[in-house]
């Protein structure tokens, strides 16, 4: 039989799906947002887990360059620190103590005490700097008595002195006896005494000692 459906169009009922298909339809929707929410899931996880990954490497990189900044500073301050630390010493060793030396010119002459070996004077000091041949000292000295042998002992314990290492040059020991007639004994031996110390710079030379007097020539035997 034929049916005339005299509805409108938008007013007709059109045939309804069946329910196999809409439940098919339903579970494949069902899996495939599944399907999308588990691989959201896994990958923003791991997206999440290499960002904070990332993080951590880049705090320890910085933690890392602040020590190794750290490091670079103590590395520099050791350097200076030590090239201060040679200059000092290094214009430590181009000076020379005069206090030093001047104590032990005053033990030489004391000789603790001892008259009897040697009672030594000085009129003045003068000293005379030079940078390429080094600084002379210079002193009039008194040696009291007329006996050389306290001469050549004042020498000698001049020789013996800790500063003689240092001299480049002594004075011959020249004299001429002088008298005082407000000293006991009034004769004195008079000389000028010129020390001339090395340059700090390079090594001491041995100070030069008077050369011995020549030898008289052998006369021949009478035959």
């Amino acid at each position: 039989m034929i049916r005339i459906n005299l509805l409108p169009v938008d007013l007709r009922r059109g045939s309804s799906i069946p329910t196999k298909v809409l439940a098919a339809a339903f579970a494949a929707a069902l899996a495939v947002s599944g399907a999308i929410g588990w691989f959201g899931i896994v990958y923003f996880g791991d997206l999440g887990n290499a960002e904070q990954a990332l993080l951590d490497v880049e705090a320890k990189l910085e933690e890392r360059n602040k020590r190794v900044a750290y490091h670079d500073k103590l590395e520099s301050n050791r350097k200076d620190y030590a090239t201060r630390v040679q200059t000092i010493q290094d214009i430590g060793k181009s000076r020379r103590l005069w206090s030093k030396f001047l104590d032990e010119l005053i033990d030489v002459t004391n000789n603790n005490g001892d008259t009897e070996r040697h009672l030594a004077w000085f009129g003045g000091l003068a000293v005379k700097g030079d940078l390429k041949k080094g600084p002379t000292v210079s002193m009039p000295a008194m040696v009291q008595d007329e006996d050389k042998a306290r001469l050549a002992n004042f020498h000698d314990d001049l020789e013996a002195a800790p500063f003689w290492k240092e001299l480049s040059f002594k004075s011959d020991p020249s004299y001429k006896t002088v008298q005082t007639l407000d000293r006991v004994p009034p004769l004195s031996m008079s000389f000028p005494l010129t020390l001339q110390f090395a340059p700090r710079t390079s090594e001491p030379a041995k100070p030069k000692t008077p050369a011995a007097p020549a030898a008289p020539p052998k006369t021949p035997a009478n035959k």
